[in-house]
């Protein structure tokens, strides 16, 4: 198995979970990192939109398609 060394992001998260004194204070630092990751995601999502000239009519026009393999 290879180990890593955690990088100063994860150290500061560590450091932060280590104030979390109970399970609601876990839930809702869970939360907040959901809510940062989401948004990224969109982000990335927006740009590789924008990168592939991908409109909401190609969207639509995907979402219509029907490839499923015949039986």
């Amino acid at each position: 198995m290879v180990t890593k060394q955690l990088n100063p992001a994860q150290l500061n998260v560590l450091t932060l979970m280590s104030y979390i004194d109970t399970e609601q204070e876990q839930q809702e630092l869970q939360e907040i990192l959901l809510q940062f990751y989401r948004k990224k995601t969109d982000r990335l999502l927006l740009q590789f939109q924008k990168d592939n000239n991908i409109t909401q009519e190609t969207l639509d026009d995907w979402s219509n398609q029907h490839e499923r393999t015949p039986y």
